[in-house]
């Protein structure tokens, strides 16, 4: 009886690391300019800043300043758009000169 339990524990257990995808986002550095609409515009693309405190510091301190930043880049593909959403968690910047 007690054997049963520890093996069906065991497969279960498996099956959820087998299944389980892990949710990655990549780290990245962007060299870019901070928009008035609260964004980071790096070659010619658009990225959303996730809500924290860098993030926050960032879009609301440095607006049509040149900046580096590094952080976690999330893709959220559009349910009814063509684009996908690239949204930056800062993890931290600077400011860089033109």
């Amino acid at each position: 009886m007690l054997r049963k339990l520890f093996v069906s524990l065991f497969i279960m257990l498996t099956a959820v690391c087998l299944l389980a995808s892990p949710v990655a986002a990549d780290k990245i550095t962007l060299i870019g300019e901070v928009n008035d609409n609260q964004q980071i515009v790096a070659n010619n693309e658009i990225y959303d800043v996730e809500h924290n405190a860098a993030g926050d510091d960032l879009v609301l301190n440095f607006i049509a300043q040149k900046v580096k930043v590094v952080g976690q880049l999330k893709v959220v593909q559009q349910s009814d758009e063509s684009d996908a959403s690239k949204i930056i968690t800062v993890e931290s910047f600077e400011v860089v000169e033109e």
